[in-house]
């Protein structure tokens, strides 16, 4: 059984991610591995841990304090389903099978290598000439690429922020996969590009 974790802010779905470490650090400061970027957040808030009989949430001496199910808590096993609060941050713990996150994606479109390849063109040339506007593709502006740490990349409409895994638009912009590599990247927080 693998741990996932279901984040949403004001109620917006913006990430999961499947526990893997045996300790996730969430809070407002970049690094964290899990970063909440709200005021309502502490610099280093709370953090997830594996333990043998388990995983639990720990409060980190927080300003506004962890709660798990509506009741405040200094460190909760936790349950399938149990929701965890930080701020304007929730946090929904589900037990899974497998890996849904390695098998599964959700674009909302792909496109194949050469249009791909059009889109490093134009990044590499925009670089260079202020007069490009942002890419258009299919009546959806792309603003922003990235790779994930999977190898995957992806266009954004907003501005992304580094999440544990991959990138979160808290603005709930368009978000569009344009080439899958299955191939791992460690370095993947250093490919945000803007068009």
């Amino acid at each position: 059984m693998l741990s996932k974790l279901i984040i949403r802010y004001n109620g917006r779905k913006v990430d999961e991610l499947i526990v893997k470490r045996d300790m996730l650090t969430m809070g407002r400061k970049v690094d964290n591995d899990l970063r909440l970027e709200d005021s309502t957040v502490s610099n280093r808030h709370a953090r997830i841990r594996k333990r043998a009989d388990g995983l639990y949430v720990e409060d980190c001496e927080s300003t506004n304090g962890t709660f798990v199910n509506g009741k405040k808590v200094n460190m909760h096993r936790l349950q399938n389903g149990d929701v965890i609060v930080i701020g304007k941050y929730t946090i929904t713990h589900e037990t899974v099978d497998e890996d849904p996150l390695s098998t599964e994606l959700d674009p909302t479109l792909q496109i194949g290598k050469q249009e791909f390849a059009l889109i490093l063109a134009r990044l590499t040339q925009a670089e260079n000439d202020e007069s490009i506007g942002p890419l258009k593709l299919n009546k959806k502006t792309l603003n922003w690429i990235a790779q994930d740490e999977n190898g995957v990349w992806w266009g954004f409409e907003n501005e992304p922020i580094a999440g544990v895994h991959g990138w979160l638009d808290t603005m709930d912009g368009t978000k569009i996969l344009l080439k899958q590599e299955n191939r791992h990247n460690s370095n993947w927080r250093d490919t945000l590009r803007k068009l």
